[in-house]
């Protein structure tokens, strides 16, 4: 059960600022925003983006495989699918202008974020499950300096992989946990290993499980391993 409680500032109040700074209602994400459960203030923040088909609510467990000082923010996927089910993009033609549109709504609702609570991007962790580890990966190797981390969990090469990151620069890339199941049906493991070798040749720090009895989905070994790697990152803000 999580014991994080609700933010005193609710994510729709924080959504008419951002509709109004931005002129734009559809780069106003809805979501849940959780404090830290020490009731401190916090000083690092947690971004989940959840699977096809699924919504906000959907990853808040892995809320309790991270420290304690972590702000949660589990956003909505922007295409509604049905009653409580959403996605970040369609398949098909239309999947890569789907992907680039919520990942720039991801990153604005990230940077507003941030900046309501005085935490850089170096000490922002995202993950994403499915869809949303595809859009993971789309923000690690798109727009790498907006995120501090991030933990994927059996997602696959988004078609736009960016720019290579020049040698001065790889110092600051995010670091990476990955996660795939070697009996996945919906995402082959393969188009993960892909996008490993990708992020290993531009010089991401990176760790890479693969799960022999695991689907499309997350399993107690991977929360462990998630939960290891996740409790030796530093995200230490920038030195001045």
């Amino acid at each position: 059960m999580l014991t994080r409680r609700l933010l005193k500032f609710t994510l729709a109040s924080v959504a008419i600022l951002l509709c109004w700074v931005t002129f734009s209602a559809e780069a106003a994400l809805e979501g849940i925003l959780l404090a830290p459960p020490s009731g401190q203030s916090p000083q690092r923040l947690l971004v989940l983006l959840h699977g096809y088909g699924s919504n906000e609510q959907d990853l808040l467990p892995l809320a309790d495989y991270v420290a304690q000082d972590y702000a949660v923010l589990s956003l909505q996927a922007p295409i509604t699918l049905g009653a409580h089910r959403f996605a970040w993009y369609r398949n098909g033609t239309s999947a890569q202008a789907d992907i680039t549109a919520a990942r720039q709504q991801i990153l604005t609702r990230v940077s507003q974020i941030q900046q309501q609570l005085s935490i850089p991007p170096s000490r922002t962790l995202l993950a994403g499950f499915s869809q949303g580890a595809v859009m993971s990966w789309s923000i690690v190797l798109n727009v790498p300096h907006s995120i501090g981390a991030a933990a994927i969990f059996s997602g696959r090469l988004p078609e736009s992989v960016g720019g290579p990151t020049s040698q001065q620069n790889r110092r600051s890339l995010p670091k990476l946990f990955v996660g795939h199941g070697q009996n996945d049906q919906r995402i082959a493991l393969a188009l993960d290993e892909q996008a490993v070798v990708l992020a290993q040749q531009r010089g991401y720090p990176l760790s890479f499980h693969r799960y022999a009895d695991l689907g499309h989905g997350i399993n107690s070994q991977e929360l462990a391993d998630f939960k290891q790697w996740a409790a030796g990152l530093s995200l230490q803000k920038p030195s001045s």
